[in-house]
């Protein structure tokens, strides 16, 4: 998993990544489908209107290593047409004093040499931790305001031209440092896809949103409850409808029921018990047949902005301290 630390105005973060990944690992854009080429180009106006900055930091990127700015757009807003996709496993939990929550990404083996886990301080934005498998979009951060989101697949039956998830979670990890105003930006993007989205802040105010061209759908925790969870199908009736299904290999089910199983009795979710049940073989994918694993898992108390992550399959012994987010406050608290 690679570390980048990413300091400034966009184009500045873009040209400083892009210049490493080509100087460094000879980076080259990888090649796709004139249709995904296509359908990533008609994507472009609708990102421009929700999201102008990022390309900004596109047309960094793109002279970082020397490729056309539309080419690396087109690149990274196709991403969203495969049925193997992330099928992940995220909750969250609110306790008495703090929110701890936990993330599983699963995807194909392959894909875990181009994992990363980036500090990103954006000129005038909220700073972050997030991970991802593609440069430039998130799947999933901790901001310095304590706001968590993360995404997982729906196979939903539209794809149409417009923001992909990645986007939607720089965006609301930039801008955003409390739950309402996190769904408002997720309900603001025209997206391409079927997702769901988890957003949790450190006040405890928890939703996920399932999200698709056609239509979003907020759900709250039920009275009492202090949790939600999520994996990879729709779980409102207003939902099921979008979701084509489909996905039983990567055993969304079992992995859902698995999580309510520890959260539904739990008084208290603490980072020893989010590290679990991340690792409980119920939630941890290991498919042997299909090469298709947890390639990171993120445990984080959003009100302390404690973040550990294992870089591979979960185990209780290899989640790591990431203490680069609260380093950046503290450097930045002494510059100001």
């Amino acid at each position: 998993m690679y570390h980048p630390r990413l300091y400034g105005d966009f184009y500045d973060m873009g040209h400083t990544y892009g210049s490493l990944l080509r100087n460094k690992a000879n980076f080259k854009l990888p090649e796709i489908s004139h249709n995904a080429k296509e359908f990533g180009k008609a994507s472009i106006p609708v990102l421009k209107r929700f999201y102008p900055e990022i390309l900004d930091e596109i047309n960094g990127f793109a002279d970082g290593i020397n490729e056309c700015p539309n080419n690396v757009s087109a690149f990274l807003l196709s991403l969203v047409d495969t049925s193997f996709s992330a099928q992940c496993s995220v909750f969250a939990f609110r306790n008495d004093a703090s929110v701890v929550v936990g993330r599983n990404y699963d995807m194909p083996i392959a894909f875990k040499k181009f994992t990363e886990s980036s500090l990103i301080a954006p000129t005038n934005k909220f700073s972050y931790i997030a991970q991802s498998d593609v440069f430039i979009g998130r799947s999933d951060g901790i901001n310095e305001k304590g706001l968590f989101i993360a995404m997982s697949f729906v196979n939903g039956k539209t794809l149409r031209p417009g923001v992909s998830f990645h986007f939607v979670i720089r965006k609301v990890l930039e801008n955003a440092q409390s739950t309402g105003e996190a769904v408002a930006l997720i309900k603001e993007a025209q997206v391409s896809s079927s997702n769901n989205f988890i957003v949790a802040d450190r006040q405890g105010d928890i939703v996920v949103v399932e999200s698709t061209p056609e239509k979003k759908n907020v759900l709250h925790p039920s009275k009492g409850r202090r949790y939600l969870h999520m994996t990879n199908q729709f779980v409102s009736k207003q939902m099921r409808s979008f979701d084509r299904g489909g996905i039983a290999w990567s055993k969304s089910e079992e992995r859902y029921h698995g999580l309510l199983r520890y959260l539904a009795t739990a008084n208290e979710i603490n980072m020893v018990k989010a590290k679990e049940i991340l690792s409980d073989s119920c939630v941890c994918l290991d498919l042997k047949k299909e090469k298709f694993a947890t390639i990171w898992s993120v445990a984080a108390n959003l009100n302390t902005l404690t973040i550990q992550r294992a870089e591979t399959k979960p185990k209780m012994t290899n989640f790591k301290v990431d203490p680069r987010l609260n380093w950046w406050l503290g450097k930045k608290e002494i510059v100001d």
